[in-house]
C-alpha cells in the first residue's frame, strides 16, 4: 500500500497556524430552539436573496443573522420576522460574508 510523502519542513517557511473562532456560538447554533427556527425560516424563504437578485434561483441552505448575535438577539418569533434581522443564505453566500467579517471587511450596503 502507498504511503504518503513525508513533509519537509523548510527553515525559512512559518509554521502553520490553524483559524480558531473568536467567539464559540456552537451552544447557540446547536440548540433545539435555533434549529427549530431556522428550518421554519428556510420553509418560508426557500431561495438565496442574494442570487435571487443575480438573477439566480438557488436553494437557501443557512439562516444568517445580517446582525451579529448577542446575547439575547432579535427573538425566534416566526409572527415578528423581520428582514433586517434574518437572511436566507447559500452556502457559498454564506461562506463569502463570513470571511469578509472575520478578516474585517466591511459590506457595501
Amino acid at each position: 500500500m502507498p504511503t504518503a510523502p513525508k513533509r519537509i519542513k523548510r527553515h525559512w517557511q512559518k509554521p502553520r497556524v490553524k483559524q480558531q473562532r473568536v467567539v464559540d456560538m456552537s451552544w447557540f447554533y446547536n440548540s433545539w430552539k435555533w434549529r427549530k427556527f431556522s428550518k421554519a425560516y428556510k420553509q418560508r424563504n426557500p431561495i438565496c436573496c442574494k442570487c435571487e437578485a443575480e438573477g439566480v434561483i438557488e436553494p437557501a441552505t443557512v439562516t444568517d443573522h445580517i446582525v451579529r448575535y448577542v446575547n439575547g438577539g432579535p427573538g425566534f418569533d416566526l409572527n415578528n420576522l423581520k428582514d433586517e434581522y434574518y437572511q436566507p443564505l447559500c452556502d457559498f453566500h454564506h461562506n463569502q460574508k463570513s470571511g469578509k467579517e472575520a478578516h474585517g471587511f466591511k459590506q457595501k450596503k
